[in-house]
């Protein structure tokens, strides 16, 4: 069978054969409670898969009618028998492809949009397609298609969503880090907030997907008219407790619209210190450029995250062990004492931090090198892995899986320095 988003070899090996990662219960009732007081008439779950949002809509809800879309035949007779003695509500499902130009029409009720819509998308890139440029731009975000590459699905059935529904209507939807938090997706998140009134955005845990890790956003987006009205972030927990708000202002959820991000982000200097960005302070920045990959086929010396231990954080490390020989060619990356290395890439890239004091080895395209002015060596090291360097590399990380800090956001990384009696706020 043809699938419905025609992927590549791009799709995730943890999902279904469609790409999907199916909704916990939990998290299924938690996105509907999430959408406030809204009291839909004609609701509507795109890629409907096991069918966890539309059956924690209509238990809350219990609109007058609720149309499911999905391309599966299994989920067809899943859903129809799991919504069949829902006492006053009609269902219709739709089977189809999600993505179809003519799907708003086919789903809805008359000429009516709907009053609400759930969905989870599938976290793939597909081929590209020339109807999606038309979906994105019915939707109004047709100028944020990123330069390189395709499209994340998630934008597509968001797009898709919000053509389909009627004026004043509430998404609730579940998007990557990717859409979330990546300068990619930019142009995207400021189309967004023009365009529409983003009402709260709920970072996720790992582990809230069936079978996955994968990171992932609860985001509220009404069709009503967009206003100056602030924009609230939070986090569920792994315990399932939320923390308290962060209030942003639409014009900076363009940056990002993640919680960690805009919770770690400082208001300003503690007193009697400056804040410099870290950038101020470099002789150079580099990431390393030997493949990791090509270092094991050809068994080449050469350092790699994994030699950057989390329970050696922030120390100064000997690394004449893994130093290789000076025949590699000259333009491949190596470190050199005084330097300071940084995971690239990598889960818990924030605690994989440290000195060298020894060695000159070959670094893996995964690693950064930071050669900081002589000065500053010590205080930069200290900072970046304190708590408060950490909560900030963790908070500008991004990625679904394993997540990536790029150049860009490190240099931004703040630096305490005291501005009249030495002494040095190490975080």
């Amino acid at each position: 069978m043809r699938h419905l988003l025609d992927i590549g070899s791009n799709r995730p090996n943890t999902s279904d054969k469609l790409g999907r990662y199916y909704t916990k219960d939990e998290i299924g009732d938690f996105l509907v409670h999430q959408m406030g007081a809204v009291s839909p008439e004609r609701l509507l779950d795109l890629g409907a898969g096991a069918g966890a949002l539309s059956l924690a809509a209509v238990e809350r809800w219990a609109p007058k009618a609720i149309c499911t879309v999905d391309i599966d035949g299994d989920v067809e007779i899943r859903l129809k028998s799991l919504l069949r003695n829902k006492a006053g509500i009609r269902h219709r499902h739709v089977r189809a492809d999600a993505l179809s130009i003519d799907l708003p029409w086919r789903a809805r009720s008359r000429d009516r949009g709907f009053d609400a819509a759930v969905c989870n998308p599938p976290f793939v890139v597909p081929r590209w397609r020339k109807r999606y440029g038309e979906i994105l731009e019915d939707a109004g975000l047709s100028g944020c298609i990123p330069s390189a590459g395709g499209v994340d699905a998630p934008l597509l059935f968001l797009a898709q969503n919000l053509r389909s529904m009627g004026p004043n209507a509430t998404l609730g939807i579940i998007l990557p880090d990717s859409l979330v938090s990546s300068v990619r997706y930019k142009r995207f998140r400021e189309e967004l907030v023009l365009r529409y009134s983003v009402q709260r955005v709920i970072k996720l845990p790992r582990g809230a997907f069936v079978g996955t890790d994968a990171l992932a956003s609860i985001l509220i987006v009404s069709t009503e008219k967009p206003t100056d009205k602030t924009i609230a972030l939070s986090r569920l927990t792994q315990e399932r407790g939320m923390t308290s708000e962060v209030v942003i202002a639409p014009d900076r959820a363009i940056e990002r619209l993640d919680y960690d991000f805009h919770a770690a982000t400082p208001t300003c200097a503690p007193p009697r210190y400056e804040v410099r960005r870290l950038a101020d302070l470099l002789e150079d920045l580099r990431r390393g450029s030997v493949e990791n990959a090509l270092a094991r086929t050809q068994e080449v010396p050469v350092l790699h995250t994994t030699h950057i231990d989390v329970d050696r954080v922030g120390t100064w490390r000997d690394f004449k062990s893994c130093t290789a020989e000076p025949s590699h060619p000259p333009h491949w990356v190596r470190a050199a004492r005084g330097d300071i290395l940084l995971a690239r890439v990598g889960r818990n890239l924030e605690q994989k931090i440290c000195g060298v004091s020894g060695g000159a080895p070959l670094l893996t395209d995964c690693v950064y090198r930071l050669r900081v002015r002589a000065k500053y060596r010590e205080i930069v090291l200290d900072q970046l892995t304190s708590d408060r360097g950490q909560a900030w590399l963790a908070s500008r990380a991004y990625g679904v899986g394993a997540r990536q800090l790029s150049k860009a956001d490190l240099m931004e990384f703040p630096i305490h320095l005291a501005n009249n009696n030495g002494k040095v706020n190490h975080g």
